[in-house]
């Protein structure tokens, strides 16, 4: 098991404050009463929304304000994962079975009038998603992090196994993968391990805008609440920039092509158009 003790000083860029992107409008889409983005597709015409416990999906169009109904069921929201065409999702399903057994299901649903399909045993997984079959995917299992190629999955886990993983996101060029550490912070690596970069200390639920740049929540709390939290950028050269003015509890962010989409803690979703 690899340990990585001075990763820390050997790794941790100066921060410096930038204009990473430039924000042009700020929109409230939605007032949805615990409510949570959990996706967004990636030329940015809908979200997945999902509710704080991961509860259910639902479609929200952004050009027509239409919401569909996609699931109940519990864990839908959790990691959900969307094709690159975003014509299909997968997604998991807590269900409980006669015997009051609790298992996961895995379900991927077309948008083009297609049954949705349970997927097979071996697929079980939703790393191990068929529509992106030829890129390597990451996932976080018993707080290890996963890495799913050629139908098998397996520990990567690259700065060890004594550390609780969170928020694996790939970069969409395929060749890096985003990651958080509890108490620790995010880091970005290579796909085969290497080149371990600390991006922040606050950069919780991290997910890429670009190749070069990495949106997460900054986020301050009591132990029990979160007291405020804003959204920022981290550059791979170590620049930083606070997107939000702090008004807003803004957690939760997701990215598409031009725009970045978060929750507030008042079931609120806004969507930035940036540059």
């Amino acid at each position: 098991m690899k340990k990585v003790y001075l990763f820390l000083a050997l790794a941790i860029p100066m921060m410096a404050s930038a204009q990473l992107l430039e924000v042009a409008s700020t929109e409230r889409v939605a007032n949805n009463a615990n409510a949570k983005v959990a996706a967004f597709s990636p030329n940015g015409d809908y979200l997945l929304l999902t509710n704080t416990s991961n509860q259910g999906l639902q479609r929200f169009d952004l050009a027509s304000k239409k919401i569909t109904p996609i699931t109940t069921a519990d864990g839908a929201g959790y990691n959900v994962k969307v094709a690159r065409d975003g014509k299909q999702i997968v997604y998991r399903e807590v269900v409980t079975d006669a015997k009051q057994i609790r298992r996961s299901n895995v379900v991927r649903h077309s948008f083009d009038g297609a049954p949705r399909k349970m997927m097979a045993k071996s697929q079980l997984t939703l790393e191990a998603m068929v529509v992106e079959a030829e890129r390597p995917s990451f996932s976080v299992k018993d707080r290890q992090l996963m890495i799913t190629e050629n139908g098998e999955t397996r520990v990567f886990s690259p700065n060890g196994q004594q550390y609780s993983y969170h928020w694996a996101s790939l970069s969409p060029n395929g060749k890096k993968v985003s990651y958080y550490i509890s108490a620790v912070g995010c880091f970005v690596c290579d796909i085969d391990g290497k080149n371990i970069q600390f991006i922040g200390h606050n950069c919780l639920a991290p997910v890429w805008y670009n190749d070069n740049i990495l949106v997460g929540c900054d986020t301050k709390d009591n132990g029990e609440v979160v007291l405020e939290s804003v959204i920022v950028a981290y550059s791979l050269d170590g620049k930083k920039q606070v997107l939000t003015n702090g008004e807003q509890i803004a957690v939760f962010p997701q990215a598409a092509d031009g725009k970045i989409a978060y929750s507030t803690s008042e079931g609120e979703i806004y969507v930035m158009n940036v540059k």
